[in-house]
């Protein structure tokens, strides 16, 4: 494995694109393979996310040189020094072409040197570097089924203020979980009362995060626990758990209660498990192996819940920011197959609540059928249930009594919660 970083950036870029690997397991298992500085792989992160999220724009530039298609591994070496002299602004042109030309030599020769060398000067002594592309599938590069779902739901207008919001970078977002920390170079989150947000930062490395006075978490996330309605004594179920942000959450409101956390792979419940650990909430929270949409049947033992999260898989199109690989991975079936999935979990766990028992659904989506739609399906075949209206300070968030939340509103995740009471 090379330790080159340009050269991993690459190897994890054939890998995404090549064996449709997903972004962040593909390089995490890579750096965790390789020698690199922390400078190094911030760069490779930076280079590798960067151009995942633009790779239509990129291709759209380099298009006018050449007749036929390079090899793939050419390809994506163009196209990733082309998103380093366009994009970063730190990269000396120079060192990114040379760069370039040094990785196609050692790859397959003097000739594939001069190739990449050819493509990369006639770029730069183009006006092509100085166009811009008529159509928002191309300039933002996003796939036209989800751009025409999103103008079919939010008008053209507002679809474009999310499309540049998304343009723009994470935050840094944390919950506090000692109320007595104090984390430079942040300020209070617009949404949440115990979030904290930066521009950047890499706080999963501070000793605050290690000793557990502090984890990551968006805003948006951390305003699920909250609409349990917590008192400390609750039975409660997750019943879609992993990583456990919200599983966490949930137990720092408990004294006495107790939290029933699910998930259908082992590898995910340790994760919960590691979480709860290190933010010392571990004695509250008991992890089970469970396939959401059979809760009714696994717990047809025990006693019922006072309080319920559905916390439903779904299309995570709120997470394009963080996660720029989803939009690639749509296809139009998708989304009325995740409903039919959330209405069954809905449908399971509501089985599991008590008389006057809360049950929260939230998403991570910005679309109707898994949102609003789920709501209403689920009200209209459980006439035992009724919707709680949820309210919030910032007015804006709350629509027909849900919370909902899309990127460039507070620049956030996209994100969906919705509230019930059994009768």
């Amino acid at each position: 494995m090379a330790n080159n970083a340009r050269q991993v950036a690459l190897d994890v870029l054939n890998d995404i694109f090549g064996n449709d690997a997903y972004a962040n397991i593909a390089l995490d298992r890579t750096l965790r393979e390789v020698e690199l500085s922390d400078l190094d792989r911030n760069f490779v992160t930076a280079l590798v996310y960067g151009v995942v999220s633009k790779e239509k724009l990129l291709e759209w530039y380099l298009e006018p040189f050449f007749k036929k298609q390079p090899k793939p591994w050419a390809k994506m070496l163009l196209i990733m020094t082309i998103y380093q002299i366009l994009f970063m602004d730190k990269v000396p042109t120079s060192a990114a072409v040379d760069e370039a030309v040094k990785i196609a030599k050692r790859k397959d020769g003097q000739q594939a040197g001069n190739f990449i060398n050819a493509v990369l000067r006639n770029f730069m002594r183009s006006e092509r570097r100085n166009e811009e592309p008529k159509t928002w599938e191309i300039k933002y590069s996003m796939p036209k089924l989800l751009l025409d779902k999103m103008v079919r739901q939010f008008g053209g207008k507002r679809t474009g203020m999310m499309l540049e919001s998304l343009e723009k970078p994470s935050k840094a977002s944390l919950r506090i979980i000692d109320p007595q920390v104090t984390v430079p170079d942040t300020v209070p989150s617009e949404l949440s009362p115990v979030g904290r947000v930066a521009d950047h930062g890499n706080f999963a490395h501070s000793q605050a995060f290690i000793e557990g006075k502090i984890t990551i978490q968006d805003e948006t996330s951390q305003l699920v626990a909250p609409q349990l309605e917590l008192t400390g004594s609750e039975r409660v179920l997750d019943a879609c758990a992993a990583p456990g942000g919200k599983t966490t959450h949930i137990a720092q409101y408990l004294d006495d209660g107790h939290v029933t956390a699910c998930d259908l792979y082992d590898h995910k419940l340790k994760l919960i498990e590691d979480n709860a650990e290190r933010q010392g909430v571990w004695e509250k929270i008991t992890t089970v192996k469970a396939d959401a949409t059979q809760l009714a049947e696994r717990f047809a033992d025990e006693e019922d819940f006072d309080r319920i999260l559905v916390d439903a898989p779904c299309s995570g199109i709120g997470l394009i920011r963080r996660k720029p690989d989803i939009r690639y991975r749509k296809e139009s079936s998708d989304f009325l197959n995740l409903q039919g999935i959330q209405l069954k979990i809905l449908d399971s766990a509501s089985k599991k609540l008590k008389k006057n028992g809360i049950m929260v659904y939230s998403t991570c989506t910005i679309f109707d059928e898994e949102n609003f739609e789920v709501v209403n399906k689920f009200l209209e075949t459980h006439p035992g249930f009724e919707q709680v209206e949820i309210s919030h300070e910032k007015e804006d968030i709350i629509s027909e009594g849900c919370i909902f939340i899309t990127p460039e509103m507070y620049h956030t995740d996209g994100f969906f919660i919705a509230k019930f009471r059994k009768l």
